[in-house]
């Protein structure tokens, strides 16, 4: 008997000691997984559907919106990505906006993608996109914040703050962004 017990108590130990890890580990590889799994791999010969550019060589600016039928745009840059969700059937006569299924922005800072309606986007700031005055997103409001003081930004938003009048305005501006 006693020689039974040592066995079980050791293997009680391992598994209270080990095991929690082993969860959180296999926990943090499905996180990445599902990251991974969200974004649509974006080749060298992908345009965006609003501005016609080659998606591929910005890499840091890429947003997505995917649709219900699995199909997906990829865009070179947010005003681009906003343009068409706004007013899809403009850009994609195949398209309304109930057929989105998802809108996946780059955070700034980590280049991970998230969801368009979690993150916090910087308007007006002294960094530039492919298509000129961009709006900068972030997955937290302390980044953002961040951003905004470095880099001469004028304004946290959200994504239901964008509209075409305000990607009018950036399109327009030339050295600085008016809101007004």
């Amino acid at each position: 008997m006693k020689k039974l017990i040592f066995p079980i108590i050791t293997l009680f130990f391992v598994t209270m000691f080990f095991a929690p890890d082993t969860y959180a580990l296999d926990l943090s590889r499905k996180k990445k997984q599902t990251e991974r799994k969200l974004y649509i791999t974006v080749t060298k010969k992908d345009r965006c559907p609003v501005c016609g550019m080659f998606v591929h060589p910005y890499q840091k600016w890429i947003t997505q919106i995917q649709f219900k039928d699995s199909s997906h745009h990829s865009f070179d840059g947010m005003k681009c990505m906003c343009r068409l969700y706004i007013d899809p059937e403009k850009y994609d006569t195949t398209k309304i906006k109930q057929d989105i299924k998802l809108v996946l922005v780059r955070d700034y800072y980590t280049l991970k993608f998230i969801r368009h309606d979690k993150a916090f986007y910087v308007v007006g700031s002294d960094v530039f996109g492919p298509m000129g005055h961009e709006l900068i997103p972030f997955s937290t409001e302390k980044n953002a914040s961040t951003f905004l003081s470095d880099h001469n930004g004028l304004k946290i938003l959200r994504f239901h703050e964008i509209n075409a009048e305000l990607l009018d305005k950036l399109d327009k501006a030339e050295k600085t962004v008016n809101l007004d």
